[in-house]
This record gives C-alpha cells, sequence and structure tokens, in this order.
C-alpha cells in the first residue's frame, strides 16, 4: 500500500470517527438564528438561519461537526473557520497550490450564478471556474453529480483537468466517487422529477 492510499484511508477514518463520535445530546445540534428583517408582501419579517448549507460535501468533507454550529451563525462571505479548514484539510495529502486552488473554488460557501448568462443548463461550479465545467452560468442541474463532482476536485484531477492548477499526481482515486449515479428522468413541469418510488 503506497502512503498516498494510507494518507487517505486514515482521512476517511478520521472523518468517520468525527462523525460517529456526534452524539444526539450535542450543543451544536441547537441550532442559532441569525435574524435579518426584511420586507415581504408590506409586512416585516424575520429571516432565522438554522443551517448553512449551499454546497454538498463542503461542510461534510472539510469542517469539524463540533464547528457546525459556529458556522451556521455566520454570513457566508464572513465564515471564520470553514476557507482555513477546506485549506488544511486538502494540505494533509494534496499541495500546496491544490489547496489554495480548491479554497478559491469553494470558498464562499454559497451556490453562485450569472444571471447575465444565456444557457439552457446550469453547470456546477461553472460560474468559479469561469465556465470550466460546461457554461459561465454557474448554478446547479438537477442531474449534476455534486458529490462526485466536489470529491474529483478533493480526491481527484477535476482542477487539472479544468486547467485551474498543475495537477499534482496526488490522486486518490478510490474516494473519487460515491458509486451512486443520478437515475430520474426529469420531467418538463415543476418540481421537474419524479415522484419518490
Amino acid at each position: 500500500m503506497t502512503s498516498r492510499y494510507a494518507l487517505g484511508i486514515a482521512a476517511l477514518a478520521l472523518a468517520g470517527a468525527i462523525a460517529g463520535g456526534c452524539s444526539s445530546n450535542s450543543s451544536a445540534l441547537v441550532p442559532g438564528h441569525l435574524e435579518q428583517p426584511a420586507t415581504a408582501a408590506g409586512k416585516q419579517v424575520v429571516y432565522k438561519q438554522i443551517e448553512l448549507l449551499s454546497r454538498p460535501a463542503v461542510k461534510e468533507a472539510f469542517e469539524l461537526f463540533e464547528d457546525h454550529n459556529k458556522t451556521n451563525r455566520s454570513e457566508p462571505y464572513n465564515d471564520p473557520l470553514i476557507q482555513g479548514q477546506i485549506g488544511s484539510f486538502t494540505r494533509m495529502f494534496r499541495s500546496e497550490a491544490w489547496a489554495d486552488t480548491l479554497q478559491a473554488v469553494l470558498y464562499p460557501n454559497v451556490m453562485k450564478a450569472d444571471l447575465s448568462q444565456n444557457v439552457k443548463k446550469a453547470a456546477y461550479l461553472g460560474y468559479e471556474t469561469g465556465g470550466a465545467t460546461g457554461s459561465k452560468f454557474g448554478g446547479r442541474a438537477l442531474d449534476d453529480d455534486i458529490i462526485d463532482i466536489s470529491l474529483g476536485a478533493i480526491f481527484g484531477n477535476t482542477l487539472s483537468a479544468l486547467g485551474l492548477v498543475q495537477d499534482d499526481h496526488k490522486e486518490l482515486p478510490c474516494l473519487t466517487t460515491d458509486n451512486i449515479a443520478y437515475d430520474k428522468s426529469n420531467t418538463k413541469t415543476f418540481p421537474y422529477i419524479q415522484a419518490p418510488i
């Protein structure tokens, strides 16, 4: 077993230990609220943020569970933790340049879309990569395999294949997919997906 694979297995074991060590009485599970007045139909309403979760896999892969509540209480562009945790986690097994590029692509943890783009389909990370994933629109299409794209960026060669950073040849192919394909046929009417089976 090469040290590269051993490191990947160790990272997965650490992630499993962190997730498995969570208990139902954790104080991190008590949501905090960001209250921000807004106006809707002439009435003042209060927005309560319970969970900050935009890009699937970002919090789950990089952030310590005990820090989730701190992130939930933060504005996405002023998160005190996630950017550094993306870098420190990634530097354990990837190059400095790879970690810096991944931080630049995934932070802030918001779903970006360029509404000025005239495209027929969204492209996950398209805005952040200048269109390297299919279009500059960004957003997310129903059939985008977000987890595999994210795992490919973390453990695979996705960033170098998109021309964002030189390949560091430290890929962990066994960690680049969740082995679950999108198996739904989309419909032409809202909500655009099939009813659950």
